[in-house]
C-alpha cells in the first residue's frame, strides 16, 4: 500500500526515528494534518497545540476547527497562518 511519507523518507534518503516522529502536511494554509500526535493541550479559534512524539505543534490562525482526531492524528481546519515546533 502507497505511504506518501514512507515514499518521502525513500526518495530523500532522510533517517527516521520512528519511535519519536511526527509528520505534518499543510494543505493550502486551510488545512494541518498532523500524524504522531500524542494528545491535544489547547484548542482555540486562533491557536491550537498539540503534543506530538518529542515536542509540540502549535497552529496559529483565524478561525481555527479541530476537525477530525484519532489515535495517532489530527486534523484541523481554519485560516493557517503559523505553525511552530517547541
Amino acid at each position: 500500500m502507497f505511504n506518501f511519507f514512507s515514499e518521502l523518507v525513500a526518495d530523500f534518503g532522510i533517517e527516521v526515528d520512528k519511535a519519536n516522529s511526527f509528520n505534518i502536511v499543510n494543505m493550502s494554509n486551510k488545512l494541518v494534518y498532523i500524524e504522531g500526535q500524542k494528545g491535544v493541550i489547547k484548542i482555540g479559534t486562533e491557536s491550537m497545540s498539540i503534543r506530538v512524539k518529542g515536542g509540540v505543534i502549535v497552529i496559529f490562525g483565524q478561525n481555527l476547527k479541530l476537525k477530525k482526531i484519532t489515535g495517532s492524528t489530527v486534523c484541523i481546519v481554519g485560516k493557517i497562518e503559523k505553525l511552530e515546533s517547541k
